[in-house]
């Protein structure tokens, strides 16, 4: 795979205990959920209440709040989070969330052997090149829309779509909140 683009109204749904998770990307392609995974992006809406996060033992994770505030219990220590706040923490962590509005977050759930090598919250134009050009980057656009080149190709991309780009050669024109990984593959 050169690039994909992951188009809002394509991505996958499941449903976990507080809400709904939409998956943006796994790796290996065509793995799921349920198999040994390398990492997975994704959203997922916190309804109001008391949830239990899904278990991810032998995995990394990054949460960034998209919207809401949303408290996390996390190995019986509090987390406050705010939209565009992020934390990291063990997959194996017992993590539970509280909030009294419905929130949206954005995951990273990755192993031990994958490197993140970049993990930006940018709102501005961004040009590929600073990243490395053997890593998979990420680019999941939060808000407004943006006009993306990926190897001389035009595209527009949506609140809520997806860039995935094996190396470095894209660029990203407009305003507007997007969340930028590159993660390196060992």
């Amino acid at each position: 795979m050169d690039y994909k683009i992951v188009k809002k109204a394509n991505q996958k749904e499941r449903y976990w205990a507080g809400g709904i998770s939409k998956e943006l990307y796994i790796f290996p392609d065509g793995s799921t959920i349920n198999d040994p995974f390398n990492f997975r992006v994704s959203t997922a809406t916190i309804n109001p209440g008391e949830y239990k996060f899904s278990d991810f033992k032998g995995y990394k994770r990054l949460a960034v709040l998209l919207s809401g505030n949303v408290k996390l219990d996390i190995d019986g220590r509090d987390y406050f989070l705010e939209p565009y706040s992020h934390i990291f923490f063990s997959g194996d962590s017992h993590v539970n969330s509280y909030c009294d509005v419905a929130c949206v977050d954005f995951n990273l759930i990755y192993k031990d052997n994958i490197e993140l090598l970049n993990f930006q919250i940018i709102d501005y134009q961004f040009y590929g090149e600073p990243l490395s050009n053997k890593a998979i980057n990420i680019y999941y656009n939060i808000n407004k829309t943006k006009h993306l080149t990926v190897n001389k190709n035009e595209y527009i991309l949506e609140p809520g779509d997806t860039l995935i780009a094996c190396g470095n050669n894209f660029h990203i024109e407009g305003d507007g909140k997007g969340i930028l990984l590159s993660l390196g593959i060992n």
